[in-house]
């Protein structure tokens, strides 16, 4: 049996809760992510200032970091950022699409300074570095979470977290406020559990920076029929009911921009960052603890 922070980490990437998404009735979690959808998080990801944004938000402190470890790294919004600034990146992802799509964009950008390893937080060892960066992993960054501790631990200089902050009144995700009551008969409740992270820390002494960020977020697509392909996919829909409905709805609301369906849309974020102190030197043995004496020179035999 997996150890509880482990299946946290795995279920928060399967069900793609960072962005709203649930599998479809009759999958399994670990399905929802595959080339497609990972390939749609990407194509955003490529318009958004997001990671920009994020190690703007960490600021000078970043400087004096050479190595960095991402938690839960996806295709590598921040990973590939931070390899461009540090001397080497290791990347933590769960994911197998994932983890190939961090792969393939690290080798396509020549970025040979970076690690992929493909498991979850406690699935494998990691070395300490000197940034450990978390972002939007929600069953990590949970209040009651060990890894708001064990990060510290691992940490040299700098912990980074990332979590969405509440979504202001005329921010609606994907339409959910409006699509979640019409085709799945309930309220869209968006995740934001910024305050629980934040409780978690202070119930360790933890006193960190928090940085509020807003970044780019949109959404594009090459037709209106694989936008329907999208919010058939995130919402878990099936069948030509809701697709009909998703093709009027969508074709009102998206914008053209040239031969691309654009869903716009804001996020808005907190950077949470602290410096751990700095790990205690082991005490010295007694035998390091005694002065240093110069051997006394040794009579040979005979003289005297």
């Amino acid at each position: 049996m997996k150890p509880p922070e482990q299946e946290r980490h795995r279920r928060e990437h399967s069900t793609a809760l960072r962005r709203g998404g649930r599998p479809a009735p009759g999958t399994g979690r670990a399905e929802f992510w595959t080339e497609r959808t990972v390939a749609w998080y990407e194509r955003a990801n490529e318009e958004s200032d997001y990671a920009a944004r994020v190690l703007d938000a960490i600021g000078p402190a970043l400087d004096g970091c050479r190595d960095a470890l991402d938690v839960g790294a996806g295709f590598g919004a921040l990973a590939l950022l931070l390899a461009r600034r540090l001397e080497a990146v290791t990347a933590l992802e769960p994911s197998a699409p994932m983890a190939g799509a961090l792969r393939a964009r690290a080798a396509s950008a020549g970025l040979a300074n970076v690690t992929v390893i493909e498991a979850a937080w406690g699935e494998a060892p990691v070395r300490p570095h000197d940034l450990v960066i978390c972002a939007h992993v929600g069953g990590l960054l949970d209040g009651d979470s060990p890894f708001l501790r064990e990060a510290g631990r691992l940490a040299r200089r700098l912990v980074a977290f990332v979590r969405d902050l509440p979504a202001g009144p005329d921010d609606d995700k994907f339409f959910y406020r409006e699509l979640y009551p019409a085709l799945l008969g309930r309220p869209y409740e968006h995740r934001c559990r910024t305050d629980d992270t934040l409780a978690g820390l202070e119930r360790l002494g933890i006193h960190p920076a928090v940085t509020p960020i807003e970044y780019s977020s949109d959404q594009p697509f090459d037709s209106l029929e694989e936008a329907c392909d999208f919010w058939m996919t995130y919402m878990g829909l099936e069948g030509e009911v809701p697709r009909d409905y998703l093709r009027r709805f969508l074709g009102e609301r998206l914008v053209r921009r040239g031969d691309e369906w654009i869903a716009p849309f804001r996020k808005r974020a907190a950077v949470i960052a602290w410096q751990p102190p700095p790990s205690p030197r082991p005490s010295p043995s007694p035998r390091e603890r005694e002065p240093f004496r110069s051997p006394r020179p040794r009579r040979g035999r005979g003289t005297g």
